[in-house]
């Protein structure tokens, strides 16, 4: 089923590439290529055993979005067995885009479109390029139109579920990898379910939260770019200013109350779900992808400083 699955995601996504392509639609393309590469994923993760339910009785959906909240260690163990991901990545993918939509219809999306053109202009790389600066402007008209366009945008939430799922699926298989270096045992599934529902209550507390303060806040004090992902003040980046210090704002950033609640959540998550790993494993291994999030922010900042002050 999860093969015919694969394969009907894929051919549609190739129809979407192609009303594009042709200008039936167009200003669809990466939707089109976003849908053919999930249904590739979806097809390799077919050949994917899942673990032996051993008699373990399924814990409904619903029960399992919601116990993963006030109950997350039954809802993992339960993972162990019964391992999902669909609903979850449909949710946060959802809620995601319903934030965006609201963020443009809340500062404007001429704002936002021409915020982002301008701090494009603003590199280095482009302010010491006559060519690239030209070719940058040429694109501004374009950029606020299909901020406006609800094609574009429902394409780009496309896109951007099939690239939530496949960061799942990487973080996935990476758990898998640090439960097999460290003499453990973990089926795929089992480190991919755990890693959803490790993000699923953090992306929705973000999403109530980061929402109403969009409503309450003057619009004028939020940033256009950096506004689009986190509006919540849990985090210790007040202590430096963005424009002159881009690189530790931005690290001090990752230094939150919702980052720390994944960090227990998928360190709690990945224990219960393996089969067989030292009590250690779940904590290094999210740890260990906690600090090179850290550092791919760092690195980030560094290549794009404008684009946060």
């Amino acid at each position: 089923m999860n093969r015919l699955a694969g394969i009907v995601v894929a051919v549609i996504g190739f129809l979407v590439a192609v009303l594009s392509v042709t200008k039936i639609v167009p200003g669809i393309t990466w939707a089109g290529v976003a849908m053919i590469l999930l249904g590739a994923l979806v097809i390799a993760l077919s050949f994917v055993n899942k673990p032996d339910p051993e008699g373990v009785e399924r814990m409904p959906t619903p029960a399992t979005l919601i116990n993963s909240f006030v109950s997350p260690g039954e809802v993992f163990a339960n993972l162990r067995r019964h391992p999902r991901w669909l609903v979850a990545v449909l949710i946060m993918s959802v809620l995601a885009a319903i934030f965006s939509n609201l963020f443009l219809y809340r500062l404007g999306p001429d704002r936002v479109a021409n915020f982002a053109i301008d701090k494009t202009l603003e590199m280095p790389m482009i302010q010491n390029n006559d060519q690239a600066r030209q070719g940058v402007e040429a694109g501004r008209a374009q950029a606020v139109a299909d901020a406006k366009n609800p094609i574009v945008r429902t394409a780009q939430a496309v896109s951007g579920f099939t690239g939530t799922v496949y960061l799942l699926a990487f973080l996935g298989l990476v758990y898998f990898l640090f439960a097999l270096a460290m003499g453990g045992k973990i089926n795929y599934w089992q480190a991919f379910s755990a890693a959803v529902y490790a993000m699923f209550p953090v992306a929705v507390l973000r999403f109530v939260l980061n929402t109403i303060i969009l409503f309450v806040k003057d619009p004028t004090d939020i940033h256009p770019i950096t506004g689009q992902s986190n509006l919540i003040q849990d985090n210790l980046n007040f202590l430096f200013t963005p424009s002159e210090h881009p690189v530790l704002y931005s690290i001090a950033g990752m230094f939150g109350l919702l980052w720390f609640y994944w960090v227990w959540l998928n360190a709690t998550g990945l224990n219960k779900a393996a089969e067989r790993a030292p009590s250690s494993y779940g904590w290094f291994a999210t740890l260990s992808v906690y600090f090179l999030l850290i550092a791919l922010v760092s690195v980030l900042a560094m290549l794009f400083p404008s684009f946060i002050s």
